[in-house]
């Protein structure tokens, strides 16, 4: 296996999720598949080290080096802390799904 796989979680904290799709680079169906993999919130993707980056490329099916391509955790960091992307801004508009 490649790298460590990221601690998951079992369900979202508090009952809800963040909204991923808020991240370029996931849509729809890579937050559904992130989901089921235990991960819901900005703040889980944005404290990623290297190995557990390396772990989410390699496993994500029919996703494979997302995570790396559309630099999930320096999008995610900014997102957990409340910040805002150009994407995010779009999505939050409606302009995206």
């Amino acid at each position: 296996g490649e790298g460590t796989q990221p601690e998951a979680l079992s369900a979202p904290r508090g009952g809800a999720a963040d909204d991923l799709k808020r991240i370029k680079g996931i849509g729809p169906k890579l937050e559904k598949l992130c989901n089921e993999m235990g991960v819901y919130h900005f703040d889980q993707i944005a404290g990623w080290n290297a190995d557990e980056v390396a772990w989410m490329n390699a496993n994500l099916k029919g996703f494979k080096g997302r995570v790396s391509r559309d630099e999930w955790v320096a999008q995610a960091k900014l997102l957990a802390s409340g910040g805002e992307t150009d994407f995010s801004k779009r999505v939050d508009d409606g302009d995206v799904y």
